[in-house]
């Protein structure tokens, strides 16, 4: 889709097809002599290495109209799997949109992506699970743990952090819980993120739909949100410290005590009902 070729200030060069593994990438940089790794390699007057841009097709070079003075290597490589990797259902529309310059900057068009892949999915099901959070407040040798109320007064810096978890480059969600072919075909979009309700401060994952799923279907998808919740996306998330007044938030939409659930909204007064109690620091 998009080929670059970098320079660096030895005269040596390394030629590539965008997108491609980002740690292959910046293997291939080091063994071309270049130090620099791809998300500080500048694609325009960056003072190291020379960066050429350039594509066969009318879609790639369209693409690279996207990028700012500020826009790195990592950045056209991100671009170029979104597009590339963008769902059938939208990519007509993707090409036209691109074809007639309708995004100024990558940020709009990693949006309007998101927002064309979740309208292709009209059916909205929404799953919940409790969030376990646990303070650094960098006086003691083990982290203490706090309740819902501590984590419902840090809920944007939460929601924010999940957000930045889920970052363009490694695509939608949905891709992550296709194991069933027909929850890979019906599942448009997956986008974890968290909720007040009444209080308590709650994981939730809205997943977007072409058609509804069988019982069957229904029972994959919620055993590979559960995977993903305790060994995947919610495993990396629970390691990144979120910054708070009180020291290092770490949150996670996992835990092996009996009152964990995984529940729809149609479900969830069932199981905060027998928990209204919990609460904590």
């Amino acid at each position: 889709m998009i080929k670059v070729k970098i320079t660096g200030k030895a005269g040596t060069a390394l030629e590539q097809e965008l997108p491609t593994d980002i740690h292959q990438l910046y293997h291939d940089i080091r063994e071309a002599g270049i130090s620099k790794p791809p998300k500080n390699i500048l694609l325009h007057e960056d003072k190291d290495v020379d960066v050429k841009l350039s594509s066969d097709s009318e879609i790639g070079n369209r693409l690279l109209r996207v990028f700012s003075k500020n826009d790195t290597l990592a950045d056209a490589n991100t671009v170029a799997f979104a597009v590339s990797t963008a769902r059938e259902e939208i990519l007509t529309e993707l090409e036209q949109n691109i074809v007639h310059s309708q995004y100024p900057t990558k940020e709009m068009l990693f949006d309007d992506i998101k927002t064309m892949t979740q309208a292709a999915g009209p059916i909205k099901l929404t799953f919940y699970c409790p969030l376990v959070g646990q303070l650094d407040d960098g006086e003691y040798d083990e982290y203490i743990d706090v309740g819902s109320g501590f984590l419902t007064a840090y809920q944007d810096q939460i929601e924010q952090g999940i957000a930045d978890e889920q970052a363009p480059e490694i695509g939608d969600m949905a891709q992550y819980l296709g194991d069933d072919p027909g929850v890979a075909d019906k599942l448009m979009s997956a986008v974890w993120t968290v909720e007040d309700i009444d209080g308590k401060l709650l994981g939730r994952i809205d997943c977007h739909l072409k058609e509804p799923l069988t019982a069957e279907e229904m029972a994959d998808l919620r055993e590979e949100i559960l995977g993903q919740c305790s060994d995947g996306l919610g495993e990396g998330f629970e390691q990144r410290p979120i910054d708070t007044d009180e020291g290092d938030l770490y949150v996670s939409y996992w835990n092996s005590s009996d009152d964990y659930f995984l529940c729809t909204e149609d479900e969830l007064d069932e199981y905060l009902e027998p928990h209204q109690g919990m609460g904590g620091m």
